[in-house]
């Protein structure tokens, strides 16, 4: 019965990436082509016309959490687990924001797509736009975390971490930084990321 559902999480594991990898290649190849995509500009105005001072804040607060600032919270808590002899979960952390960043710097650098112009946006920002970074320094910091959480048997807390990734992605959308589909594609490949470095890792990251 182990061995079988084993292999089912292996399959379900060589789909999910199957799956992100073709929703990144699509995003990226109209991106390239400059094709554009006709949802794009309808969502983000969709969700322009619920602006409120106080969502205009809620969004910038959850923006932040991915934030450069993230850097500074990264390192105490990496500090913290190697004092704790959790080592590897200290190092995985840590390599899961820095490659994220990394790589996210070269993929904006390759397409160099311009921000979006759709109305003013909520807050300011000088790189390009594709894919979202803040998107997927969420993705590499709180999936990660929601992951290890889970292996701890601390669901709520791990619930909590994963559905704060979304919740970054949409921010940027509705501060008017980012194209939906630079979310979307930063959530594809910040999954193939986090995915490969779980294995990198080994299966328990958290032992």
């Amino acid at each position: 019965m182990t061995q079988k559902r084993e292999k089912l999480t292996r399959l379900a594991i060589v789909g999910l990436i199957g799956a992100a990898a073709v929703l990144f290649l699509e995003l990226s190849e109209d991106v390239w082509l400059k094709e554009g995509f006709t949802w794009d500009a309808p969502i983000m105005l969709w969700l322009h016309q619920w602006r409120t001072p106080w969502l205009d804040n809620l969004f910038v607060a959850i923006t932040q959490s991915a934030g450069p600032w993230i850097v500074a919270g990264l390192i105490i808590v990496g500090i913290v687990l190697w004092q704790r002899e959790e080592r590897k979960t200290a190092v995985s952390l840590l390599a899961s924001s820095a490659g994220s960043a990394a790589l996210n710097a070269l993929l904006k650098l390759f397409f160099a797509r311009p921000r979006p112009a759709v109305f003013p946006p909520l807050t300011t920002e000088s790189s390009y736009s594709f894919p979202s970074g803040h998107t997927m320094a969420a993705m590499a910091v709180y999936g990660l975390t929601a992951v290890l959480l889970w292996r701890r048997r601390r669901i709520g807390w791990a619930i909590l971490a994963g559905l704060w990734v979304p919740l970054v992605a949409l921010s940027r959308v509705y501060l008017g930084v980012h194209y939906p589909s630079d979310v979307l594609a930063s959530l594809a490949v910040g999954t193939i990321w986090l995915i490969l470095l779980m294995f990198l890792f080994t299966r328990n990251p958290a032992s």
